[in-house]
């Protein structure tokens, strides 16, 4: 009974190797092609945005002083306040500054009084001609006296320059200042505004003036300021080694002084650069991407430098030159060597 049991496992098993020796296996499927769609490397003159930050400030901000020194007298307005134009923000102690338009108007007088007297004895020839212009000439000159005492009188009163806003205060009751100490920084409150930031040589020499710009700014998120280069500086600061370029804008909105500005500069200098579709973009980390081309039917990978994104572009700074097509539909579903098919 045992040898027979074994007999039967032996034809089992030959006849299970006779079956798998005559199964045709079946040939390995070739890999499916990726449908892909490719677009031409364009080397176009662009003009690159230069971006960077700085800060708002008014388009006038003078240093308010008095004409002449002496003691405070009032201070009518405290820092951060809003002024209207012509209204007086502060005043010298008056005494000494009156005494000097009554001293320089006596002396008028008298010179005026000398003059008519000498006038009269120069017609009756009794003074000489040397006399007559000696009494002429002071006269003319205590004539001067008085009006130069009078406009030192006026300007012992500070006077808002236009509408605009007191931004510091230096000076306060009771102290004594000298000729053009500033007493105030005012800012104006036309709605002209600046922006100020610092370039490199490399992209200041790209910048012109006139050239168009764009702010924004955190406080109006969704709002682009328009404006146009007005200043470039001809040297660099020392502190920074930057130079100084001044944004003009012009606005209805209600902005600060010391508002924080994002800025896009567009120079009309143009510059031939190689531009490719964003969609071309495979992989990017800052400027380090890659991209995918077609060679035989395969996808081939290329590393590139890229640089702004002008609308829906992006400039490629180099890994392009030689290149004519880049796959952009499909191009985020390869991977090296995969087989292609073209849309």
């Amino acid at each position: 009974m045992k040898s027979r049991t074994s007999l039967i496992i032996v034809i089992l098993l030959v006849f299970n190797t006779l079956f798998r020796c005559g199964r045709n296996e079946p040939s390995a499927m070739p890999p499916q092609a990726v449908p892909v769609e490719l677009s031409k490397v364009r080397y176009e003159g662009v003009s690159i945005p230069i971006t960077t930050s700085g800060l708002l400030f008014s388009k006038e901000q003078i240093r308010l002083s008095f004409k002449t020194g002496g003691v405070v007298a009032s201070i009518n307005i405290s820092e951060g306040q809003t002024v209207d134009e012509g209204q007086a923000l502060a005043q010298l102690v008056p005494d000494e500054i009156e005494a000097r338009v009554r001293q320089a108007e006596s002396g008028f007088e008298k010179a005026k009084r000398d003059y008519l007297r000498v006038k009269r004895l120069y017609a009756d020839s009794v003074v000489t001609l040397e006399q007559m212009q000696n009494i002429e000439t002071a006269f003319e000159i205590a004539k001067a006296n008085v009006e130069m005492a009078r406009f030192n009188q006026r300007y012992s009163v500070i006077k808002a320059p236009s509408d605009g806003k007191i931004l510091k205060q230096f000076v306060h009751e009771g102290e004594i200042v000298g000729p053009g100490t500033p007493v105030f920084y005012f800012g104006s409150g036309r709605r002209e505004w600046v922006v100020r930031i610092g370039l490199s040589e490399v992209d200041v020499v790209n910048v012109n003036l006139g050239d168009a710009a764009e702010a924004t700014f955190d406080a109006y998120p969704n709002i682009i300021f328009k404006g146009r280069v007005t200043e470039i500086a001809t040297a660099a600061d020392p502190k920074s080694g930057l130079f100084e370029v001044e944004i003009s804008l012009r606005s209805g909105r209600r902005l600060a002084d010391g508002f924080v500005a994002r800025v896009s500069i567009f120079p009309r200098k143009e510059k031939k650069q190689f531009l490719i579709p964003v969609d071309a973009l495979s992989y990017a980390d800052g400027h380090e991407a890659a991209v995918f081309t077609v060679a035989a039917d395969t996808a081939v990978k290329l590393p590139v430098t890229v640089g702004p994104i002008i609308g829906n572009d992006i400039v490629v700074l180099s890994g392009l030159q030689g290149v004519e097509q880049v796959v952009t539909a499909g191009a985020s579903y390869l991977k090296v060597g995969d087989r292609v098919t073209i849309q």
